[in-house]
C-alpha cells in the first residue's frame, strides 16, 4: 500500500475515536491528560491492527490449504460483538459525566476525568476494534508494517489530540451543562453503536 492509501486508511479508522473524543473532551480535560490519552489511543491502534494482520495473515495461509474454510463470520462476529462491549463502555461513561454533573462535583474536569485507569483502557479498545478488523483484511495484502504503524500512530493521536481539544474548547464555551452534554452525546452514540451491532 501506498503512503497514501495508509494516510486514507488511518484517518478512516479514527472517525470512530474522532466521535467519541469530541464529547468526552467537553469534560474540561487537562491538556496533559490529552496528550497522554492520545499516545494510548495511537498505541491500541497499533496494537490492534498489528494483531489482525497477524491473524489475517496466518488465515490466510490456511485457506490456501482448506479452501473451504470461511473466515468473514469468526472477523464480523468478533467485531459485532467488542462493537457491542464498547457501545455500553461508551454510555457507561456518558452515565458517569452526567451523574457526575448532577452531583455538582468540580473535580470532573481534574481528578475525576474519565480518561484514566481501566476506563481509558476500555475505551481504547472499543475506539480500535475497527483496526482490528482492517488488520485481518491487510493480513492478504503486502503491507510495510513499519510503515504502517508509523503513519497510523501519528494520524490517530493527532485526531484524538485534535477531538479532545476542540471538546474542551466546546465545554469551555458552554459551561457547567458541557460535561452532561457530553455525557448524553456518548449515550446516544452508545445506544447507536449498540444497535448498529446487534441488528
Amino acid at each position: 500500500m501506498s503512503v497514501l492509501e495508509l494516510f486514507v486508511l488511518s484517518a478512516a479508522l479514527g472517525t470512530d475515536l474522532f466521535s467519541v473524543a469530541v464529547p468526552i473532551g467537553m469534560n474540561r480535560v487537562r491538556l496533559r491528560v490529552i496528550v497522554q490519552s492520545a499516545a494510548v489511543f495511537a498505541l491500541f491502534h497499533i496494537i490492534m491492527i498489528l494483531t489482525g494482520y497477524y491473524v489475517g495473515h496466518w488465515l490466510g495461509a490456511v485457506v490456501e490449504h482448506v479452501s473451504t474454510y470461511h473466515i468473514d463470520l469468526p472477523a464480523v462476529a468478533v467485531q459485532n460483538w467488542a462493537s457491542a462491549l464498547g457501545a455500553l463502555v461508551l454510555a457507561g461513561l456518558g452515565l458517569h459525566m452526567i451523574k457526575e454533573t448532577r452531583a455538582g462535583d468540580d473535580t470532573v474536569g481534574s481528578a475525576s476525568h474519565p480518561l484514566q485507569g481501566l476506563t481509558l483502557v476500555m475505551l481504547a479498545v472499543s475506539v480500535s476494534i475497527d483496526a482490528l478488523a482492517a488488520g485481518f483484511s491487510l493480513g492478504m495484502m503486502d503491507v510495510d508494517l513499519i510503515k504502517l504503524s508509523v503513519i497510523l500512530g501519528a494520524v490517530i493521536f493527532a485526531i484524538a489530540v485534535f477531538g479532545l481539544g476542540l471538546g474542551r474548547r466546546v465545554g469551555a464555551f458552554i459551561g457547567e451543562r458541557a460535561a452532561a452534554i457530553g455525557g448524553a452525546a456518548l449515550i446516544a452514540l452508545g445506544l447507536h453503536v449498540l444497535w448498529t451491532a446487534l441488528w
